[in-house]
């Protein structure tokens, strides 16, 4: 979850090119994993020297040299309807939280106005809406977008999906309200499905819900990992599912745990381990078979800073980000160790993007490319 107020505009996103560190196509989180095991990112940058920053340069940029390629207002006025809703004030999170995301032909943004549009990479829109779903959200919307078979699946209000080429509704789900996390796209076999944090499951061709009320997680998007589910919050659960030969779904609890603290940043597994941070920066470790505590480690040289940011793994290191612009590198495994700490100006607290041996940071206003020459 990230708190930005920014203008609604659409540029050519990195993501548009990013794709060789992540496990699948670019989006929330790479593949909504939080995992870039192909990359291999430098481990070092900012600081007072700004060692290792390529570039610097306010957001929407061509990825191999900062240049901005093309820009586009998303405002109601760009909307073709002769009626124009009424402008929406901004909460705490803006307007521009949610990550755009791509399917390699276009890129997609959905804004918290409701205003969903989509563009092809030489910046012509192809398709736009606007969805007057209320928005009950205190701090305002902050679910990204994902696309599976041909379909953009959006937290509007309630779940929708769009035809990813006409713009058009292929279902909405009105009893399936808005979270701050965004939905996961996981395969039940052959079945692709979208399981939300309020732990709804639903099948992406018809829209038709599988199950309900599998597991809650109030900020966090959970994660799916070999047929498991994993919910992360102050009460974290592990649910398994399976397709039955008749087409219901099984759904089975494994294991539930207390944690402590308030959850923000999403959490991701690797190797049997579930990793999560909390908002007073706790790093906590669970054996993902069992919901029993490896370790847990206060992050004491990260204080004074919210952890919004979701945690990403890349090069073999856990990257944990707070929004004072402080990124710690964490070794993986059973023992904790801290292997470097770096910082950048203007604060943000971004989830990284990988791309090979590059990563993407968002800094206040700015991204910046970082990689060693």
């Amino acid at each position: 979850m990230k708190r930005l107020v920014l203008p609604m505009l659409l540029v050519l996103v990195v993501i548009a090119g990013l794709a060789k560190g992540w496990a699948a196509e670019a989006g929330w989180r790479g593949d909504g994993s939080g995992r870039a095991l192909a990359a291999e990112p430098c481990f070092e940058w900012g600081g007072t020297g700004q060692k290792n920053i390529l570039w610097k340069t306010r957001v929407g940029v061509n990825c191999k040299t900062g240049k901005i390629l093309w820009e586009h207002t998303n405002n109601f006025a760009d909307l073709s309807n002769t009626k124009k809703p009424e402008n929406r004030n901004a909460t705490s999170c803006g307007f521009t939280t949610p990550t755009p995301t791509t399917d390699g032909k276009r890129v997609y943004a959905v804004f918290g106005t409701g205003i969903v549009v989509c563009y092809d990479f030489d910046g012509h829109r192809q398709w736009i809406r606007y969805m007057a779903t209320p928005q009950t959200l205190e701090y305002g919307r902050s679910a990204s977008p994902v696309i599976v078979a041909d379909r953009l699946v959006c937290l509007i209000g309630n779940l929708i999906a769009f035809d990813t080429v006409k713009g058009t509704t292929a279902w909405e789900l009105p009893d399936v309200t808005e979270t701050y996390g965004t939905p996961i796209v996981a395969k039940l076999g052959d079945m692709p499905v979208i399981i939300t944090p309020n732990g709804t499951v639903v099948r992406v061709t018809d829209g038709k819900i599988l199950a309900r009320g599998i597991g809650e997680a109030t900020h966090t998007s959970p994660i799916v990992q070999d047929g498991v589910v994993f919910f992360v919050d102050a009460h974290c659960s592990a649910v398994k599912l399976t397709l039955k030969p008749d087409g219901k779904l099984e759904t089975r609890e494994l294991w539930q745990v207390d944690l402590e603290g308030e959850f923000f940043a999403s959490p991701v597994w690797h190797e049997g381990f579930l990793y999560c941070i909390n908002n007073s920066g706790a790093l906590q470790v669970l054996d993902a078979a069992t919901g029993k505590t490896i370790y847990q480690q206060t992050l004491d040289d990260m204080t004074g800073g919210n952890f919004y940011a979701s945690l990403a793994i890349a090069g073999g290191k856990l990257f944990i980000a707070n929004d004072k612009g402080v990124t710690l590198l964490v070794t993986l495994g059973r023992e904790f160790k801290s292997v470097k700490r770096n910082t950048l100006d203007n604060g943000a607290g971004s989830t990284p993007i990988f791309d090979g041996r590059m990563l993407f940071l968002r800094a206040g206003e700015f991204l910046c490319a970082i990689g060693a020459p």
